[in-house]
């Protein structure tokens, strides 16, 4: 697959809201060892929403859509996670302004952008234990990709293998930001849900775009 279209990319949304809530119970298994046990119900409930929406109406624009998910993420989630993914978005979708159709590249720049709102809003870096540690080396390794010619399918893979590596990191991270930052060393041993959710968003828009 070499581009995406507007409609294609509501269709991967949406694929992306039915991974995210199909993984609510592990989620909330995860979060379970270091924070209040939540963070599936929250992920899906905010990810159902934006289902409903983007199912609802058709969009002229790809700055469009990702705006309404950003709002609705925002708004429906709750806590601290809905305005941090709902920055995922609001970044990408100031990326993806005045495009029809995103290749490699353009996705790339998109996460990127979705990247530099996130740690603006939330002030993490890599190695603070956040979704960062997943969302940072996927989007390397998606630039990568596109910069070496590889299409839309390849590049996403790419990004969603980089980004498991990242969440598989948080193990042996001391998390500094949220509750688990309290835990201090307790925290070890226990793959980040916030990163494990970013994952699944990733993996989503890679299986995606494989089996267009």
């Amino acid at each position: 697959m070499n581009v995406i279209t507007v409609e294609e990319l509501r269709e991967m949304m949406i694929c992306v809201c039915d991974s995210v809530a199909a993984e609510e119970r592990r989620l909330c298994e995860l979060d379970s060892f270091v924070g209040d046990g939540d963070h599936g119900v929250t992920a899906a409930r905010g990810f159902r929403a934006v289902k409903k929406v983007l199912e609802s109406k058709r969009y002229q624009s790809m700055e469009e859509l990702l705006d309404e998910a950003a709002e609705t993420l925002s708004e429906t989630m709750g806590g601290a996670i809905g305005p941090i993914f709902g920055s995922i978005f609001e970044g990408a979708a100031e990326s993806a302004a005045g495009r029809s159709r995103l290749t490699a590249v353009e996705m790339g720049e998109m996460l990127e952008q979705g990247l530099k709102e996130v740690k603006m809003i939330g002030g993490a870096k890599e190695g603070d234990r956040t979704l960062v540690d997943c969302l940072a080396p996927a989007v390397r390794a998606l630039k990568e990709a596109a910069g070496f010619g590889a299409d839309l399918s390849e590049a996403l893979m790419r990004a969603a293998d980089a980004g498991a590596e990242g969440v598989e990191a948080t193990k042996k991270m001391v998390a500094k930001k949220g509750r688990a930052k309290f835990l201090q060393e307790k925290s070890l041993g226990h793959q980040d849900a916030g990163a494990t959710s970013m994952w699944i968003v990733l993996k989503a828009m890679s299986d995606y775009c494989a089996g267009k």
